[in-house]
């Protein structure tokens, strides 16, 4: 005997066969939509001249022109008078002496980039939810901690601080951590 799961499919089959056989005459019929009846006129192509290029030579095949029969076009060139300057020194007389002073540039400073000492704060949290992350900024500040909350790869970190010593940090996570049940991490303080 046939299994079910092959009889089940072959009656699977045979149905697909006749309801392709009823349906794509249906689709197919033949009749043409009206939109592709239209008939489209191309002109004929612009007439472009037809320019021939001659094959190339060689340098020594080709005839040289002597230096006077190139340089008779030469007239044609006109130069340009560069002008001159506002105060030439050769048309100064010595009647009419000019008083000129003398410019003098400031020395130029170089200036040392300033050194911005490390900074430390103190990482607390870090929340995938913002709210979670104002409330915790909340209850620290109304222990009259210095917090604050900032967004990194779309993760809501909550610190307190920054702090010019780390020892001072230090201190902080020892004091959240018994107030607040939280141990954070100190970090450098970055602005960013």
């Amino acid at each position: 005997m046939i299994d079910r799961t092959i009889m089940y499919r072959l009656i699977g089959a045979g149905i697909m066969v006749l309801s392709a056989s009823i349906i794509l005459p249906l689709i197919l019929d033949g009749e043409r939509p009206e939109e592709l009846d239209m008939q489209v006129q191309v002109t004929s192509p612009p007439a472009f001249p037809t320019i021939e290029i001659a094959p190339v030579q060689p340098v020594d095949s080709l005839p040289v022109a002597s230096m006077q029969d190139s340089g008779s076009d030469t007239g044609n060139i006109e130069l340009i008078p560069v002008p001159k300057a506002a105060k030439d020194v050769s048309q100064i007389s010595a009647a009419q002496p000019e008083v000129s002073t003398p410019q003098v540039k400031a020395p130029v400073e170089k200036r040392t980039p300033t050194v911005v000492a490390d900074r430390w704060t103190l990482q607390i949290a870090t929340f995938k939810s913002k709210d979670n992350a104002t409330r915790l900024v909340e209850k620290l500040k109304a222990a009259k901690y210095d917090a604050y909350s900032l967004t990194t790869n779309s993760l809501y970190k909550v610190y307190v601080g920054p702090e010019l010593k780390r020892e001072v940090s230090d201190k902080l996570r020892d004091e959240i951590k018994k107030e607040f049940s939280l141990s954070g991490i100190v970090v450098k303080y970055s602005v960013n």
